[in-house]
């Protein structure tokens, strides 16, 4: 190799999931309402079908699809109204 060595001490300095790959100074990610939302409907969509399926007597497919559809569209309606939206911020100490 040359003497060519990779010094661990100048990566140990930062955290890499916390900084950006070009200029090396702190980020995090930023958590939007939509994906919080998301997230909010697909339990109350979870436990409301679970709901169903224990106290209904039959039709458990026809639940469980539903559920699957409603959680897949309210994902999809996330990532169409965030997909050009900013991943990243400056982090307060930055």
């Amino acid at each position: 190799m040359a003497g060519e060595f990779l010094h661990w001490r100048k990566f140990a300095k930062q955290d890499h999931s916390r900084a950006c790959p070009i200029c090396g100074k702190e980020i995090r990610l930023a958590t939007h309402p939509e994906e919080i939302a998301v997230r909010v409907i697909t339990v109350v969509v979870l436990v409301g079908s679970a709901y169903l399926m224990k106290h209904r007597g039959g039709g458990y497919l026809a639940i469980l699809a539903t559920a699957a559809a409603i959680i897949a569209i309210s994902f999809g309606l996330a990532h169409l109204r965030l997909r050009d939206a900013q991943r990243f911020r400056k982090a307060e100490g930055a």
